[in-house]
This record gives C-alpha cells, sequence and structure tokens, in this order.
C-alpha cells in the first residue's frame, strides 16, 4: 500500500467548517461506540464549532495545524499556551486535541501532526514540552503517545453530563 502525500500546515478561517466535520466524525467515532443520544449530539455540536474553530485558527494563544491529502483534510493538531497542569509540572502548553480520521490512522499522519505541534510549541515558547490528557480506554492513544516519548504523569477526570471518565496525563520530556 502507498502511503498518501501528506502535507501539514497551519489552519486558516476557511478551514473552520471542514474542520468541524471532522473533528465530530472522529469524535464520535472514538467515543459514541455504544450509538449517539442527546448528550453526546449535544456535546459535539457545540464544542466543535466552526466559529470556535475560526477563532482557534486566529488566535495567539492557540495553534492550529492541519494534515491535508489531495486538499481534503484528514486530521489537525490543536495546542493551547499558557495552560498550566500541576500533574506535568514545567510544561504550560497543552495538547488539547489530536484527531486523525480513521483511514489515515496508522500512516504517519498523526506523527507529524505531534512532530509540528512540538515545533510550535517550541518556536513559541522555546521548549518543545507539552502536556494532553488521553481517555484511559483509549488504549491506541495511549499507546501512540506512549510511542512518541510522553509518560503517564497523574490521572484527571473528563466530566460530560453526570458521567466521569478516567483520563491519562500524559507529557514530553520537553527541551
Amino acid at each position: 500500500m502507498t502511503r498518501p502525500l501528506v502535507t501539514v500546515r497551519p489552519a486558516t478561517a476557511a478551514d473552520a467548517h471542514t474542520l468541524a466535520a471532522l473533528a465530530i466524525q472522529v469524535w464520535l467515532d472514538t467515543y459514541a461506540t455504544d450509538g449517539v443520544n442527546d448528550l453526546l449530539g449535544h456535546y459535539v455540536l457545540s464544542t466543535f464549532t466552526p466559529a470556535a474553530f475560526a477563532a482557534w485558527s486566529e488566535s495567539a494563544e492557540v495553534a492550529l495545524r492541519v494534515a491535508q491529502v489531495d486538499g481534503h483534510l484528514v486530521g489537525y493538531a490543536l495546542l493551547q499556551f499558557g495552560a498550566a497542569q500541576p500533574l506535568a509540572p514545567g510544561r504550560d502548553t497543552e495538547l488539547r486535541t489530536l484527531y486523525v480520521q480513521s483511514p489515515f490512522q496508522r500512516s504517519g499522519v498523526g506523527s507529524m501532526l505531534l512532530h509540528e505541534a512540538r515545533s510550535a510549541a517550541h518556536a513559541r515558547t522555546g521548549s518543545d514540552g507539552l502536556w494532553l490528557t488521553v481517555n484511559v480506554k483509549n488504549l491506541r492513544a495511549c499507546a501512540f503517545y506512549e510511542k512518541q516519548g510522553l509518560a503517564v504523569t497523574g490521572l484527571t477526570q473528563f466530566v460530560l453530563g453526570d458521567e466521569r471518565h478516567d483520563n491519562h496525563v500524559m507529557a514530553t520530556s520537553g527541551r
């Protein structure tokens, strides 16, 4: 199988609708494994909005990178600067999101996006150290981040409605 030619670039406001659709698709594929209910539908439609992506693409407080193949977006990484995490001391850049569309997983897209995210963090802060949270049940993502050199530094929870979901806090060693 030939690997697709993937390019990574900064997102623009013109990507907002495409990014919102991509984010909803990846999130639902990953977490709505029992189907979609009202709570999940409300969450994705209020969180992954074109307005949010347009604002992120223009904000100095974040770095938003997109991966594309033949003009189609297949993944993105969103960094938040100035986001301290007590469970990852010395790192204040959060990798808020790294999503790759299912057909492009295991093709190097995630690694490219993470590399670009770390480069953006280094350009902004002088360090490529960052932290993130990942659902403990998302074994593929946990293994990916471990392979990329991140280590579990603690546990937090993602709250959705009345449910709490355990998430690992993971961090790079940074330079």
